[in-house]
């Protein structure tokens, strides 16, 4: 029976491949202000969406009443396991608000920090904030393949596939992110911001101090681990327990599985390319103004 693990999932796609398109665009949206707060703001908002949307394949899967069946068991009721496949998947929900802080309202702190780094007026934030088509198009396809039909083992496993590749690049994502923003420009740009501007204006909940940089952090670093690594093992455990408790060949399953975790890649790569796509025009207008004042 196939194990999965995270080697698994490395022998089978080319990550350093997929890590050149996010850290092209992090690397490039650096550069220029404005052109980062608006990856920031486009990386919010799709994150908002896929780490909201995965309450709805746990309840889904914990809808699915004796759709996960322990073959070695003959008592309906005794047999029933898509309730426990369902808690592993509520994991990375639950975090989303389980602290005295959601993950939005950090999102929130460093979108702020951000556009007051990029100087941008109320009105400039409120232009970004009107969301492209194409990122709608994602946000909705997003949607569509993680929240899974009840009922539908098929519709399920493959979005467990798609969960799977949300946490596991997830985690990819935000050490680069961390890596470029405060290692890579240390002192300088953005990092030199955080350092010597909002030292003192951390917000206070319940009692603890968050600093902007807490959104990344918390979920991925470099040279470290956060919340995605943690909620990919609880995703591994949820595959794990899907073909012992289904009656499909084990090829099937991994199909299915695969093709979930695929179309999630496909998903991000698109918006890392449309994100850096963004950020290059930003850059472009910046250097006519500058040449139009010079």
């Amino acid at each position: 029976m196939t194990l999965f693990t995270e080697n698994y999932f490395n022998e089978l796609f080319d990550f350093s491949q997929l890590d050149r398109t996010v850290s092209s665009t992090v690397r490039l949206a650096a550069k220029n202000p404005t052109s980062f707060y608006k990856f920031l703001q486009r990386y919010c908002y799709f994150n908002g969406y896929a780490s909201s949307v995965i309450a709805r394949l746990a309840s889904s899967i914990a809808m699915s009443r004796y759709l996960f069946m322990d073959r070695n068991t003959f008592d309906t009721e005794q047999a029933d396991r898509g309730f426990q496949i369902s808690a592993e998947v509520m994991v990375a929900a639950s975090d989303e608000g389980a602290y005295e802080i959601t993950h939005r309202e950090l999102a929130q702190l460093l979108l702020k920090t951000a556009g007051d780094y990029a100087q941008l007026s109320t009105g400039e934030r409120n232009q970004m904030a009107t969301i492209p088509t194409w990122l709608e198009e994602i946000v909705r396809e997003t949607m569509d393949k993680y929240q899974g039909t009840p009922g539908n083992a098929e519709s399920l496993i493959k979005a467990m596939g798609f969960h799977a590749a949300s946490e596991l690049l997830g985690d990819r994502e935000y050490a680069l992110i961390d890596m470029i923003i405060r290692h890579e420009n240390k002192g300088i740009g953005f990092d030199r911001y955080l350092r010597n501007e909002t030292s003192a204006t951390r917000i206070r909940e319940g009692g603890h101090r968050y600093d902007p940089w807490c959104y990344v952090v918390i979920h991925g670093k470099y040279e470290g681990t956060g919340a995605e690594a943690r909620h990919f093992i609880h995703v591994l455990n949820a595959l794990n327990m899907i073909a012992p408790n289904r009656p499909e060949s084990e090829e099937q399953i991994n199909e299915w599985i695969l093709e979930g975790f695929k179309s999630f890649v496909e998903l991000q790569q698109s918006l890392f390319r449309k994100i850096y796509q963004e950020c290059l025009e930003v850059s472009h207008q910046t250097q006519k103004a500058d040449l139009i004042l010079a």
